[in-house]
């Protein structure tokens, strides 16, 4: 039984190319003889015969483990079955055959000249040793590490899947509770207990248009815990207690609400869809209380409007103007305007009090810090803008990513996290007007992230579903220089929709394109 370096060569090509990694083929196909294999081995070869390969050596090293030194299986508890059948992976297997096959180890040759990290964990090695499957450490202790002291990153197993689920999001005060946006126009309000869902209130809407329109694809807790809001892709948007009892309907939207906000009372609402309508509702009474279509040009968007704009006007607005909303005052709040302005308006005045002019596109994300009194805007232009006081003007403006900015939110009172489409993590300075540190996901583009309640863990989400947590304690670059755990769905190409946070900051749930949502725990 044997492989050769030529074969192993043809199967990685055959990888590359399956996975669309073309550069790279093309570049191995210059350097060996992968093209004379593909002749004479083309139909003899399945798709994904790489993979299936190491999954089968994983089972292998697995096999070793089970099957003592006299040829006899092993009798495993119930923890260790559990164990084995979720943890077991390939850092896992490469690691017991370090430890079983010590020559394996790369030396000599095989060692690169300078590789100083290497040489480092050697050392702390030799000093402390590291064991194969040394149990995760972090809160939950679910998933697989490679043990104290290793670099290694944690492998999260989903605790539970929630099927035709779009959107989902946990309770701000009580840790358990969560509200599930599903299909046929309803969502949910449940307990999770030894996760699985229980107590489970459903949150009934009428079914309004075709088929594949009456989903609820929006949820947002108020921040006490006590009120839930539910958006249809129509855009109507129900109002309920978190006993599931409907208070009020608030029906003026007629397209996919983007954001929602509540100020700090949680007795006044925003809301605004992708045709750049907003809406200001009282949450006592369900009433609309003011309304502002930015559909036309900017003088006149500026102003505001007593009533809905008909349909063919939003449908003359191809731009979204931005997917967030912020309140800076208990009656003050900013909303995304024309041209990448952002505009702060009073409660019951639709004339703007000031305008705050520098970005030039979309904007993605808001953020007030009522410490230092200063307003984080980011947007599709790359930028990232703080503006303080009542300054028009930014105090600061940066640009730290390559392309469109996903995600930026506070992190400190100093320190500012984003993340972007060129998969880039990133932390700044206000003070020092300095990147502090950052990290590279393999490029792959970031489409959701979500900072936890307590700043210490910042979850993404990638465009072919990954979802992965960085550790943001003592941020410095060597923080941020590997994942702290990573979770990897099934199948493959099921882009993250949205991350939502409990509110211990011990698990989250990831929900994709696909209509499923799985709940993990750190």
């Amino acid at each position: 039984m044997s492989i050769t370096s030529e074969e192993l060569n043809y199967l990685i090509w055959r990888y590359l190319q399956e996975s669309g990694h073309e550069v790279a083929a093309l570049a191995m196909e210059e350097e060996t003889r992968v093209l004379e294999f593909e002749q004479r081995f083309k139909e003899h070869i399945p798709v994904g015969s790489l993979v299936h390969l190491v999954q089968k050596g994983i089972l292998y090293s697995e096999s070793e483990l089970l099957v003592g030194p006299e040829g006899k299986l092993r009798t495993l508890g119930p923890e260790e079955r559990e164990n084995y059948k979720r943890n077991f992976t390939l850092v896992q297997a490469l690691e017991v055959d370090k430890q079983r096959y010590p020559e394996l180890v790369s030396k000599g040759r095989f060692e690169l000249e300078n590789d100083v990290e290497a040489k480092l964990l050697a050392e702390k090695e030799e000093a402390g040793g590291s064991g194969a499957g040394g149990g995760a450490s972090g809160p939950g202790g679910s998933g697989t590490t490679s043990g104290n002291g290793s670099s290694f990153i944690k492998t999260l197993s989903g605790r539970l899947t929630v099927p035709e689920s779009y959107v989902c999001e946990w309770s701000p005060v009580q840790e358990d509770a969560v509200a599930l946006g599903g299909s046929n126009a309803t969502a949910k309000i449940a307990k999770v207990v030894d996760w699985a869902l229980q107590d489970s209130v459903e949150l009934v809407h009428p079914i309004r248009g075709q088929a594949g329109s009456t989903e609820v694809i929006s949820l947002w807790w108020s921040h006490d815990g006590e009120l839930v809001l539910t958006g249809t892709r129509q855009g109507e948007l129900r109002l309920w207690n978190k006993q599931g009892k409907l208070k009020n309907i608030l029906d003026s939207h007629r397209s996919p609400i983007v954001a929602a906000k509540w100020n700090d009372d949680c007795t006044h609402l925003l809301t605004t869809d992708v045709s750049n309508v907003v809406i200001l509702w009282s949450t006592l009474t369900g009433t609309q209380l003011q309304h502002f279509s930015f559909t036309e040009d900017e003088s006149a968007a500026a102003g505001g409007t007593d009533g809905p704009t008909d349909t063919d006007s939003m449908q003359q607005q191809p731009d979204s103007l931005g997917i967030a909303l912020e309140w800076i005052e208990t009656d003050k709040f900013v909303v995304p305007g024309p041209s990448g302005s952002l505009l702060v308006y009073t409660i019951g005045d639709n004339k703007p009090l000031g305008r705050l002019l520098g970005h030039k596109s979309t904007i993605t994300a808001l953020h007030f810090n009522p410490v230092t009194k200063s307003l984080l805007s980011a947007s599709d232009d790359d930028t990232i803008k703080i503006w303080k006081g009542g300054n028009v003007n930014p105090s600061l403006d940066f640009s730290p990513h390559k392309k469109t900015i996903s995600s930026a939110d506070w992190l400190t009172d100093d320190l500012v996290v984003s993340t972007g489409y060129d998969g880039a993590v990133k932390v700044w300075s206000v003070s020092q007007n300095t990147s502090i540190c950052e990290t590279n996901l393999d490029s792959e583009p970031i489409f959701e992230a979500s900072l936890s309640p307590n700043k210490e863990w910042l979850a993404v989400g990638t465009l072919q579903g990954s979802a992965i947590v960085l550790d943001m304690r003592n941020c410095n670059s060597e923080s941020l220089k590997s994942a702290y755990a990573e979770y990897q769905p099934d199948h493959d190409g099921l882009q993250v929709t949205n991350i939502a946070w409990n509110s211990h900051s011990s698990a989250f749930a990831v929900s994709y394109i696909d209509g499923t949502t799985t709940l993990l725990e750190l």
